[in-house]
């Protein structure tokens, strides 16, 4: 095989996605692929590459994310860069909700900037590399940020936590296409994750008024 055209699998594993996910963006058009004799896809290395990179996923945008982990990073890394992928195709796919199309392109950017910086936040949190007294009050920052900007908009709390919920669903779906080596190893990574989204589910019903303070160690089920 030539060194230019990759296997739906080496696609796979250099960005930390299921082989599915490679079928269905070259279905889609989304990668593009050449077809062997035998009828057996292959996927030019600089697509994927591109993809990888930029977390763009084949539309020609401008990239939408901070750079992703090189191949072979750790785990943790590995498993970030696929959430992002992830997260993005999800985003480019699916009909337009609610809590998008009620914001300006401004709000949209501001909130993407927010994004990357929760996500900053939880690889740190899922590598360890944080003390936690510094880190919950940060993610409920930028969440209340986050939640405020949509409820001054006029956007309703159900619409405000549905997008919260979309990147925790996206979240556990990675969790279970990238799992870490080690069943211990990957309930802590759930574990750890589960705890973040908590968080700022929590941090946009406060900020929307919806209940009380939470006592006690947040982000702890």
């Amino acid at each position: 095989m030539s060194d230019s055209l990759l296997s739906v699998r080496a696609a796979a594993d250099l960005l930390g996605v299921h082989v599915d996910t490679i079928r269905r963006w070259t279905d889609e058009g989304r990668l593009p692929e050449t077809r062997t004799p035998g009828g057996h896809r292959r996927i030019p290395r600089e697509a994927v590459e591109r993809l990888r990179d930029t977390g763009d996923a084949g539309t020609g945008g401008a990239p939408t994310t901070a750079p992703l982990p090189d191949a072979g990073a750790p785990a943790d890394q590995a498993w970030a860069r696929h959430a992002l992928v992830h997260a993005r195709y999800e985003l480019d796919t699916q009909p337009a909700a609610g809590w998008r199309q009620s914001m300006t392109d401004a709000d949209r950017e501001r909130s993407r900037e927010n994004g990357r910086r929760l996500m900053g936040l939880l690889l740190q949190h899922v590598a360890g590399t944080i003390n936690e007294d510094a880190l919950w009050p940060e993610v409920r920052r930028l969440t209340a940020v986050y939640a405020v900007k949509m409820r001054d908009a006029g956007i309703p709390y159900a619409a405000a936590l549905r997008a919260a919920l979309f990147f925790r669903d996206v979240l556990s779906e990675s969790t279970s296409f990238y799992p870490a080596s080690g069943a211990h190893a990957g309930v802590e990574l759930t574990r750890k994750v589960n705890a973040f989204t908590n968080e700022v589910q929590l941090a946009i019903a406060e900020a929307y008024g919806v209940g009380g303070p939470v006592d006690g160690p947040r982000g702890q089920a």
